[in-house]
């Protein structure tokens, strides 16, 4: 048994022989994975599926309409079932896995220093609400426009009597002996007025500054406070980080902390809001803890889906990478770890085919693969093959970029005056693309053509996916056109349709170029809400992902000819 190194796992110090949340489970006939489920990408192992249908008949007995995720975790000897953060603002669910920190514990040090933190909070409310500060406010208000004012008077009545002093000037430029009469009480009338705005400027000058002092004194209380809660507040979220302590399968234990600043490209201080409080951290925290092998993970959705987000109830879905890439990175070390089952996408079966060339520019057909611009890895992409095909091209040669899955026309420049005219073509939508899809199901609510929009930005707790965004979102625009549905367009290979399962071929034509356009418009609830067959960010894997750029139609910048293009898709 592990759990006695680890902090916070008071729960499982009063388990008597089998705790509350290991339930039963029957394997007989189903044959063990050879591997650990790899969580950002999988399809649920059968044992899971199980796990799962007994966690949901458990949700509805518990009436739970609850929005989130929830995993189960299969071992030897049953499984394990977990809650992403809290379950009707409450950990009190013994059915199910205890956090790793138990921080609503009214004892605990975080809520004894959050009570303090709300009253530092109560009182910083009420002095910025105290009726003294208000009126001196007010009062520092009135007393700074009854000055502008003031002054305000007293330039016009300068500026009027300067006006008729010129004026005066004028009708006496001649009369020399008159003028110098004049000119004395001219002077002395100027001098009067310039007098009245500086003494405009001084009205309520003492009232005024003994109103701003009143006012920084309690505006410097209310400053330390503020200060005091924010140095509070930080080593609050210091110390609770510190105390989410992870096992992997090793034995071995490590802080939030630590695992974040030894991950690449990350720091504690961008620990995101709720790590270590997903399903899947949870679940194998237990079982380590407990001394139990996990066998299988799976998480999936429960409740309606968030806006702008991919979620139906009852469906399996992967870890997130931006709260547990990092922890599930260290707690799976001294696992057999399945492979990434997506990682077939990147084995090249296909080269780069030209289509088309002259001086100017090229039209290739780039295979499901390739990326379009070198990446991290050492993935071929089509900017080095291209440069390795025309060693002489100028300019950044890459007008526009397909997905790593997707396969299809592109354009690329070979010189840099080709790439300017035809980067302005893209910019102005001179250029008219057309793709094919294939997509996993079909829907009476979809019509035979359409326009879709719907403005997409990047969803940053869960990168490289988009998501839909009304507020921030880029505005994306897609027009589409069913071809057929029916079950005999099942693709290839790993796909065996169910039955009455259908499949949609569809046409797409982008009228922007947003990062995910077509997967996102395909599978959002608010769009088409059918994923593209084989879309491992927003939907089902399959053998490949079912979207290819079909067709290019635009004229040649330089010889204003007529072209078009067509690559047959190979599904």
């Amino acid at each position: 048994m592990l759990w006695p190194q680890v902090k916070n796992m008071s729960y499982f110090c009063e388990m008597q022989n089998q705790p509350p949340f290991l339930h039963p489970l029957d394997t007989q006939g189903t044959e063990l994975p050879t591997a650990f489920t790899y969580p950002f990408r999988y399809a649920p192992h059968p044992l899971c599926e199980a796990a799962a249908a007994i966690v949901k008949e458990k949700l509805k007995e518990l009436q739970c309409n609850e929005a989130k995720m929830f995993g189960v975790l299969v071992v030897e000897g049953g499984f394990l079932a977990a809650y992403s953060g809290q379950l009707a603002g409450s950990y009190a669910h013994p059915w199910f896995v205890p956090p790793i920190v138990d921080y609503l514990n009214p004892e605990s040090h975080f809520q004894k220093e959050q009570a303090e933190i709300d009253k530092l909070n109560g009182r910083i409310a009420q002095l910025e609400c105290h009726p003294e500060l208000s009126m001196l406010r007010t009062r520092l208000n009135d007393l700074s426009e009854q000055r502008d004012e003031a002054v305000e008077k007293a330039k016009i009545q300068y500026e009027r009597g300067k006006k008729v002093r010129d004026e005066q000037r004028r009708r006496l430029a001649g009369s020399e002996d008159e003028a110098l009469l004049v000119e004395a009480r001219l002077i002395a009338e100027s001098q009067q007025q310039k007098a009245d705005v500086k003494r405009a400027r001084q009205l309520n000058n003492k009232a005024i500054e003994e109103t701003k002092a009143l006012i920084a004194l309690r505006e410097n209380n209310i400053g330390q406070l503020r200060q005091e809660r924010k140095i509070r507040s930080e080593a609050l979220q210091e110390w609770l980080f510190n105390q989410f302590v992870f096992l992997n399968a090793k034995g071995e234990q490590r802080s939030l902390v630590d695992i974040f600043d030894d991950f690449a490209g990350s720091s504690h201080s961008m620990i995101p809001s709720g790590a270590g409080e997903c399903c899947a951290p949870k679940l194998l925290n237990a079982a380590y803890a407990l001394g139990l092998k996990p066998i299988a993970m799976a998480e999936f959705w429960w409740g309606s889906s968030p806006r702008g987000l991919f979620r139906r109830q009852g469906e399996f879905y992967p870890a997130c990478n931006r709260k547990c890439r990092p922890i599930l990175s260290f707690m799976l070390q001294g696992l057999n770890v399945a492979p990434d089952p997506a990682r077939h996408y990147e084995q090249i079966g296909a080269d780069v085919e030209v289509l088309w060339e002259d001086a100017w520019m090229a039209v290739i057909v780039k295979p499901t693969g390739w990326l379009s611009v070198p990446g991290k890895t050492l993935q071929p992409n089509v900017k080095e093959e291209a440069m390795q095909r025309w060693p002489d091209a100028s300019g950044p040669i890459i007008l526009h970029r397909l997905d790593q899955d997707t396969s299809g026309l592109m354009i690329l420049a070979k010189t840099q005056m080709s790439y300017s005219w035809l980067q302005k073509m893209f910019e102005k939508r001179e250029i008219r693309k057309r793709y094919v899809a294939l997509l996993d199901g079909s829907s009476q609510s979809i019509k035979k053509s359409g326009l879709i929009r719907l403005p997409l930005s990047p969803d940053y707790d869960d990168l490289p996916r988009q998501k839909v965004d009304y507020e921030h979102g880029l505005e994306a625009v897609t027009k589409y056109e069913v071809i057929e549905v029916g079950r005999h367009l099942a693709p290839r290979n790993n796909l065996s349709p169910s039955e009455g399962h259908e499949y949609t071929r569809i046409s797409f034509y982008p009228l922007t170029g947003r990062t995910h356009q077509l997967r996102v418009h395909a599978a959002s609830p608010e769009g088409l809400d059918l994923p593209i067959v084989g879309d491992r960010l927003y939907g089902n894997l399959a053998d490949r992902l079912y979207l290819h750029a079909e067709a290019l139609d635009f004229i040649h910048p330089a010889t204003g000819e007529q072209l078009h293009f067509e690559s047959e898709p190979p599904f």
